[in-house]
């Protein structure tokens, strides 16, 4: 038997927005199991922790598991023991604490990482269904204080929300991109859904089936001392709620429905209502422009496909396809974003592409102004963007502003059309 050692730590947590609810979504499934029967991340999958400890934050004293100089709430969700050092948690206070500045998470990746894929696919499944942008932190300079490392590890395990220096996204082998988007959404500031403040009207936690040591893992957030909010009823479906079986110690569930049955969790997309909370934690805030060439025709995006008929000046009306947010980074650097999430993104050979599933180097862009209403919008490669008078796809690939190499551009309403599936 482990023998429980129990001490006291003074800790200040600022508060995440918890997740939400909804209906099941079958839209673009990654990765996704038969039956996934005993899904929760965790930071330490085989190892026992060193001791279990009080930690007191918001007048509240909760358990905590202790890995080193790692502190573990609810499986998956790290503090460390520099953060309490530092004291860098007290600077995100309140609900609007630990949020991403300018919707914008600027990121990395450790070059040992295998299977980088799933990171760039969990990156892109985001892009595309919320107003977040992810930033290579080495695209811009000077880089971002504030960014996520993702690294390898024994688990699956994040910070909860941006907390104003490096953090990390710990993934092992077997993290899934499911558990690599669920991951980031605590990065970004969600709770798992299981810790409302309202679920005991739909769920039963079963504590006679919970492993000893794990019982503080079902905790809400009100119990915890956190501030939290929640957008809409219970989700069976979201991408934040542990299965049925989490920390089960006799095969049997420790959370079901109020009718007793289980429920299959969910550890492939961001269910309908994951994105609509997350859209409400980070509205559309980017300005949101048309490009006009000599021609009088527009530039479309033509939704993303990467084919030889690209992006071109050659429309005559302005839809959805036409409009792009102006994602401004730092350093008068911008990204330009299309419909479902993909960029302007110059390829090889010069080529404009509208495919980038997230903005590094060249996705980057600077916009030159020209009198009041015109610019010419110049790429990573220090060369300008051509219309090449709309009968082919556009370029990067002139060293100086011709009449091919300015454009109109015309401001709309941020909310003039929807840019995410």
């Amino acid at each position: 038997m482990k023998l429980l050692k129990f001490t006291s730590l003074k800790l200040i947590i600022f508060s995440g927005v918890l997740f939400v609810s909804c209906n099941t979504e079958k839209d673009s499934l990654i990765e996704t199991p038969d039956e996934i029967k005993n899904q929760v991340e965790l930071a330490h999958p085989e190892e026992n922790y060193d001791e279990i400890v009080d930690i007191v934050f918001n007048n509240q004293t909760l358990k905590a598991e202790k890995y080193g100089d790692e502190y573990i709430v609810e499986g998956d969700i790290v503090f460390t023991k520099e953060q309490l050092n530092n004291n860098l948690l007290n600077k995100g206070t309140g609900r609007t604490g630990g949020r991403w500045t300018k919707n914008i998470v600027y990121y990395n990746i450790k070059s040992d990482l295998p299977n980088k894929n799933r990171i760039s696919n969990a990156i892109a499944h985001i892009e595309a269904r919320t107003n977040l942008a992810f930033v290579k932190r080495e695209s811009i300079t000077p880089m971002s204080n504030a960014y996520i490392t993702f690294r390898k590890g024994s688990g699956c395990s994040s910070f909860v929300g941006r907390t104003g220096g490096k953090q990390y996204i710990t993934l092992a082998n077997g993290c899934s991109t499911g558990s690599v988007i669920h991951e980031i959404g605590h990065a970004v500031g969600l709770w798992h859904e299981q810790s409302r403040v309202d679920r005991n009207e739909h769920i039963t936690i079963n504590n006679a089936n919970i492993r000893d040591g794990k019982q503080h893992n079902f905790q809400t957030y009100a119990e915890r001392g956190r501030d939290g909010k929640e957008y809409s009823s219970f989700d069976f479906s979201s991408i934040m709620l542990y299965s049925s079986y989490a920390f089960s110690k006799n095969g049997k569930p420790t959370i079901t429905k109020k009718n007793g049955a289980t429920y299959t969790a969910n550890r492939s997309y961001l269910s309908a209502k994951d994105k609509i909370s997350l859209k409400k934690m980070y509205p559309q805030i980017h300005d949101v422009v048309t490009f006009k060439a000599d021609n009088n025709k527009f530039l479309s995006s033509n939704e993303g496909v990467p084919n030889t008929n690209g992006p071109k000046f050659d429309r005559t009306r302005v839809g959805t396809l036409e409009h792009f947010r102006i994602i401004k980074l730092h350093n008068n650097k911008v990204a330009l974003k299309g419909f479902g999430g993909k960029y302007l993104s110059v390829r090889p050979g010069n080529k404009v592409l509208c495919i980038g599933n997230n903005i590094d180097a060249w996705e980057v862009f600077t916009l030159e102004f020209i009198g009041s209403n015109k610019v010419a919008i110049r790429g990573h490669n220090g060369k300008y963007l051509s219309s090449n008078g709309g009968s082919s796809v556009i370029t990067c690939d002139r060293t100086n502003i011709g009449y091919w190499e300015k454009f109109s551009i015309s401001y709309k309403g941020r909310n003039a059309v929807n840019f995410t599936k």
